[in-house]
């Protein structure tokens, strides 16, 4: 598959959309978000805590067939909700590279169309001389 453009591509600027809310407050949402992610992990320290509690018996008893089924369980969730919280992890880390990219970009953007400015302004000045 082809790499996905930071940017479109001359003559697909049509592409892109205005949004529908200022920055300003698609920043405020984002921090709302991440609120709310906070709150959510706060309580999924609590309810860790409690299920440590809760199968500290299940360990106490290990061998027994009940206790096993419940640890092999509780094990089998573990798993998949720690790979999750991995992914949730890795994801967030990327938001300030995804950050510093656009400022990247924006300033490449900024150096090309100066460049491109500059160029004019000297292709017509050419003109100007050749025509005189």
């Amino acid at each position: 598959a082809a790499p996905r453009l930071a940017w479109p591509r001359r003559g697909m600027e049509t592409t892109l959309k205005a949004p529908e809310k200022s920055l300003a407050d698609q920043i405020k949402d984002a921090e709302e978000a991440a609120r709310e992610l906070q709150d959510a992990l706060r309580v999924a320290f609590e309810g860790l805590a409690d299920l440590r509690e809760r199968v500290h018996s299940a360990e106490e008893v290990a061998g027994d067939r009940h206790g096993d089924n419940l640890r092999m369980e509780v094990s089998d969730v573990l798993r998949m909700q720690t790979m999750a919280l991995g992914e949730m992890a890795q994801t967030v880390q990327h938001f300030p590279r995804r950050w510093a990219r656009l400022e990247i970009n924006t300033s490449q953007r900024k150096a090309l169309l100066l460049e491109v400015k500059a160029r004019r302004a000297r292709n017509v000045e050419q003109e100007r001389m050749q025509s005189t």
